[in-house]
């Protein structure tokens, strides 16, 4: 008896598979125009050739913007051509019209790329570079449409003959029609006929003639109807011109096969290069699919690292297939961090936490990132060959239980990975007994560490809990569990163990408390103590990380605050500068008026042309009319510059250095002489040598206009931007709205696929700040336009 062949078992196949990495890539696959770039979709794999990667990464970022800008490429019309141009390398094929027609796309197409391209080299290089590969030949198209209509017909100017044979073709069919009428008419009156007129039997002209007079009128039979009741006779008069048109038809057939075969010939001597067309085509085609992907669902370019850099880096990267079916915003985000301090993650928590998704996301991610895919979140990663154990793949028929199918799937993993390994194990060493199982995983994640490769391991495991705690490569984390509400969160915790809850989940279930209590006896004090221990850990985190996230928000807001002042501070500078040289200009002329007047004044008493009380009166007026102008400028510039010697609380005051930034004093200590005094929303310190008391008047024109910036703008532009890039250039444009008082924004995004729009009108739902929003008017711009409301 023979041994059962096994079939070998490829991991790194049956990864891929467990991922579900093929629905993300037929996903892909619908955003392209030919077959030949769905199957460079369906052909991705990770693959260690990182320059590739990067080349690839670097033309689907270079689509991408042209995609934000709604500038699609010419890929429409897109057929099977490649089959064809193998088919005319064959000597003496011949190519049916509408198999030229689809060479004509080919040609046309790599034209129109070339020309897209060609003005954006500059800001497109990558796209350029590989574009301007492409072979165009306007002579092949024009001797394509010298023959072959838009329709795929046969022109009649194809040729020279195929013109004669057509001009004959018409005048005997004109002939014939002619003879065929008379004849009609002729048997019709005797009533011999079915109908009254001819048609055309094997390309044959023939008349319907009834069944029982078929005998009584010479010629040759064709045919019979279905009811039997008429023949298609035709008449002996006119074979000899229906011989004559058919040997018309076959030399047209001829000369149309010999103009196929001669443009099959032309097109086959021009194969290569177009076959390199068709591939280049197809390769853009896939690009613009994966960066259509991309633009979709908020993809990220990843950052591949050399192979050196032992790295992974993944920050708020998303379940791709959970987002393709959920949407973005419906899909919690993880973050998760591989070095060479830390190489492992044991993620612990409940069942139905998210879990297993967890270790999907990071998987898939990855493998996306290494396959010429952009991640949906951001990625840095080397080369890393990826193995996973995920499921439960027990088989019936191969004899596995989930304990043994999960065993030999770790061992073929063991048999494959080295150090630029992520492995990835769902619930290690389960479906046997914990204590033993425990012991396994722990030895399994020995062996790993001993590797020195990456890896992410799910546990329920206690005893794992503190098995990690014990291994400084190893992190705890944990998908986080809302008590109160008794359901998961989905959030991903790095650096706490999670609980199991599964008292909690049966209780709310509906298990009776009876059984639930007498279950709780047999868990040990040391169990409950850790399950405590790591639930009050979790509490804590989640009030720093809350704690951490408001303070950020405060800090950045008056770090924003601060530049503002700083900004304000230094035009209030600039304007005093101004006034100030102003005022020396008016003083130097008023000087030089002055010195004129006396020169003059001198002058004229020494020429003596005028009498002395004359000269007299004048020069007093004119320096009485100097007294006014000079006034006018010391009251202009007179500002109180001294120091106070008391202030009191509420009182507005203004720096010495920039008298026109008024603030008020809100406490102060007379005989430390030092104020409190807030200036634009910041305190300061201030001892009183470098503060002058305020007039009332300035002070009330100062906080009337000190917050209100008259040229602050109030739209912004985020077409062209990526998601993440429009987000956050939103976020600071709405900062500084708030800061100037403005009560509304206008927000110009185009209208393009929407995908942007979607995504600032879900940032300004949830925005504090937002009272209202709405598209445009026609008037305002439309639909690629929203308008923004602040709340009062």
């Amino acid at each position: 008896m023979s041994e059962p062949v096994q079939q070998k078992f490829d991991p790194f196949a049956e990864t891929l598979r467990q991922l579900e990495y093929r629905s993300v890539l037929e996903y892909i696959a619908k955003y392209c125009k030919s077959e030949d770039a769905k199957n460079i979709i369906f052909a991705l794999k990770p693959t260690d050739d990182i320059e590739r990667l990067r080349r690839e990464h670097q033309l689907i970022d270079e689509a991408l913007v042209l995609l934000f800008r709604n500038e699609n490429p010419p890929l429409e019309s897109i057929g099977d051509s490649l089959n064809l141009l193998y088919k005319s390398q064959i000597q003496n094929a011949m190519l049916l019209p509408t198999e030229l027609l689809e060479i004509l796309d080919l040609l046309r197409i790599a034209r129109n790329l070339k020309s897209y391209i060609k003005p954006k080299s500059d800001e497109f290089p990558t796209l350029f570079s590989y574009i301007e590969n492409l072979y165009d030949n306007i002579l092949l198209e024009k001797h394509i449409l010298d023959i072959v209509t838009e329709t795929g017909e046969i022109k009649d100017t194809a040729s020279r003959e195929l013109f004669q044979i057509r001009q004959e073709i018409n005048t005997k069919s004109a002939r014939l029609r002619s003879r065929i009428n008379k004849i009609v008419r002729q048997f019709s009156d005797f009533e011999m006929l079915q109908e009254e007129f001819f048609t055309i039997r094997e390309g044959r002209f023939v008349i319907p003639v009834k069944v029982e007079h078929k005998r009584q009128i010479s010629g040759i039979i064709h045919g019979v109807s279905q009811t039997g009741a008429t023949v298609f006779l035709e008449p002996t008069e006119i074979i000899e011109l229906n011989n004559d048109l058919s040997l018309l038809r076959d030399e047209e057939m001829r000369e149309i096969q010999r103009i196929l075969r001669n443009i099959t010939q032309e097109i086959g001597t021009e194969s290569h290069q177009l076959i390199e067309n068709a591939r280049i085509i197809a390769d853009i085609d896939s690009i613009f699919a994966r960066a259509t992907y991309a633009m979709q669902f908020g993809g990220i370019k990843p950052e591949i690292l050399p192979q050196e850099d032992n790295y992974i880096y993944l920050k708020n990267i998303r379940h791709p297939i959970l987002v393709q079916t959920k949407g973005k915003n419906s899909v919690i985000p993880l973050s998760i961090e591989f070095t060479n301090e830390i190489r492992g993650h044991l993620v612990s928590g409940p069942n139905a936490g998210g879990k297993t998704v967890a270790l999907k996301n990071i998987g898939l991610n990855v493998a996306l990132a290494l396959s010429g895919i952009f991640p949906l979140g951001e990625c840095k990663t080397n080369f890393r060959s990826i193995f996973s154990t995920i499921g439960d793949n027990q088989s019936i028929e191969n004899d596995l239980s989930t304990f043994s199918s999960q065993m030999f799937q770790i061992k073929n993993i063991l048999d494959s990975c080295d150090k630029y390994s992520l492995v990835l194990i769902d619930e290690i060493g389960s479906g046997t007994d914990p204590q033993e199982g425990a012991a396994l995983a722990a030895g399994i994640l020995d062996t790993f560490i001993e590797l020195n490769l990456f890896f992410v391991a799910t546990t329920h495991q206690s005893s794992l809990k503190t098995y990690a705690l014990n291994k400084k490569v190893i992190a705890n984390a944990s998908l986080e569990f809302d008590e109160e509400k008794f359901k998961p969160t989905y959030n991903f915790l790095t650096g706490i163990p999670g609980n199991s809850y599964a008292f909690s989940l049966v209780e709310n279930i509906g298990l009776p408390k009876i059984v639930i209590n007498r279950a709780k006896k047999y868990l040990g004090t040391r169990h409950s103590e850790l399950e405590e221990s790591i639930a009050i850990l979790q509490k804590y985190r989640a009030e720093a990380v809350r704690s951490r996230s408001e303070a950020e928000q405060m800090k950045s807001k008056l770090e924003k605050m601060i530049k503002d002042y700083e900004a304000r501070s230094k035009e209030l500078k600039i304007k005093r500068k101004e006034l100030i040289d102003n005022a020396k200009t008016e003083a130097l002329s008023i000087l030089e008026e002055a010195n004129a007047l006396i020169e003059q004044t001198v002058r004229e008493i020494k020429e003596q042309k005028r009498q002395i009380s004359e000269i007299k009166q004048d020069f007093k007026e004119k320096k009485q009319s100097l007294e006014k102008e000079v006034k006018k400028i010391e009251k202009k510039q007179k500002t109180n510059r001294t120091a106070p010697s008391e202030l009191a609380k509420g009182q507005f005051v203004a720096l010495v250095d920039n008298p026109a930034n008024v603030g008020f004093v809100i406490d102060c200590d007379n005989s430390a002489q030092i104020a409190l005094v807030e200036f634009n929303g910041l305190k300061f310190k201030l001892p009183y040598a470098q503060l002058i008391v305020a007039e009332d008047t300035q002070a009330k024109q100062t906080i009337q206009i000190d917050y209100i910036k008259y040229d602050a703008v109030t739209k912004i532009d985020l077409r062209g931007y990526r998601a993440e890039e429009a987000l956050r250039a939103l976020d600071e444009f709405i900062d500084n709205a708030l800061l100037n008082n403005i009560d509304y924004l206008t927000i110009l995004h185009g209208k393009g696929t929407g995908a942007l729009k979607q995504t600032i009108h879900d940032f300004l739902s949830r925005h504090p700040a937002i009272s209202s929003f709405r598209l445009g008017e026609l008037v305002e711009g439309g639909a690629g336009v929203t308008i923004v409301k602040f709340k009062e």
